[in-house]
């Protein structure tokens, strides 16, 4: 394998002209340049990537970690993350916790040691988790989920107003009686999603039936289980529709419905939150709160690189992106 020093005798030049050629740190005539490149080539030279980082102290690469990499939620952000990655010449290393607090730590001490310039994370909840992070020294930023009252940097969506566009535009449709499916109170988006319902139902003078409002978690499975309750007290009991907070609830919703004749959007009306990749082509279209999750992924990978390159900088950055209502027919909705 050839080395550096083979690149120097091949080209004529000295080791020092070969390291400013392949670093771009300082000038190099252009003929010089020229015979450089050329014996890399001849040689088939590789530029060692570790040496290289060890001594500028950057590894030019980003830590990612996801809560959950099978849900649909997050193709759009890692696009945009990684878009902004290669568009600054920089690597993700991608890791997915599955919810899990100890391969969250496992997945740290790797980025530790693996001396990640910087941290993007996803939906971590967790104090703990996040102090073993400050602790750490690495740059971060917190992306999609923010613990309650915290102060650092982060991006989100605004969560509380995802489930206001629902419950108006459910409210605009003459919907009086709804339910809500919602996710663990304890995370911070789930917390959110039911203020904003509560507080639109509030606003709208519409009644809060908590025999209707449930929580659970942000899948199919407990879409389907919430679903079946409601059927099992009878079609006179059922309610006019349901505000679900997440896309994958409402598609397990409407299979249990289906499954006992129920109708959507005839019998009752559904609406979810994120727009995930399947919501229009769903067996029913479905109407939804579009989370730009693409924008979301951009911005917070630009938020973290700018926090690289000013460490020292003391304003925090912390942004709301806006959802939109995407109106299709599983509210009864005129569509196409």
């Amino acid at each position: 394998m050839a080395t550096m020093k083979d690149v120097a005798k091949r080209a004529n030049v000295s080791v020092a002209t070969v390291s400013s050629v392949i670093n771009q740190n300082k000038y190099v005539s252009p003929e010089l340049k020229e015979r450089v490149l050329k014996a890399i080539e001849e040689l088939n030279y590789t530029p060692n990537a570790v040496a290289r980082s060890l001594k500028k102290n950057v590894t030019n690469s980003i830590g990612v970690i996801l809560a959950d990499i099978l849900n649909p939620y997050y193709l759009e952000m890692v696009k945009g993350i990684d878009d902004v990655a290669l568009e600054h010449d920089f690597n993700l290393i991608l890791c997915n916790t599955s919810n899990d607090w100890k391969r969250f730590r496992t997945y740290l001490n790797l980025m530790i040691e693996k001396r990640v310039d910087g941290l993007l994370l996803a939906n971590i909840s967790d104090a703990e988790d996040l102090r073993e992070v400050e602790r750490s020294g690495i740059p971060f930023l917190l992306i999609n989920r923010k613990p309650g009252g915290y102060a650092g940097d982060y991006v989100c969506i605004d969560n509380f107003k995802s489930s206001v566009l629902s419950v108006q535009h459910l409210y605009e449709h003459q919907y009086r009686k709804i339910s809500f499916f919602g996710g663990d109170p304890a995370i911070s988006t789930a917390r959110e999603r039911k203020e904003g319902f509560l507080a639109a139902m509030e606003q709208l003078g519409l009644t809060v039936y908590e025999d209707l409002v449930f929580s659970g978690n942000y899948t199919r499975d407990k879409g389907y289980e919430l679903a079946k309750r409601l059927v099992e007290r009878g079609f006179r009991s059922l309610p006019e529709a349901i505000c679900s907070s997440s896309d994958l609830m409402a598609f397990g919703a409407y299979k249990a419905f289906k499954e006992h004749g129920i109708r959507v959007p005839e019998d009752i009306a559904i609406i979810g939150n994120a727009n995930s990749v399947f919501s229009e082509d769903f067996s029913v279209p479905l109407t939804t709160v579009s989370h730009p999750t693409y924008v979301m992924g951009r911005v917070g990978m630009t938020m973290l690189l700018d926090k690289i390159k000013n460490p020292t900088a003391a304003e925090k950055v912390q942004m709301e992106i806006e959802p939109t209502l995407i109106v299709r027919r599983s509210c009864g909705c005129a569509w196409k």
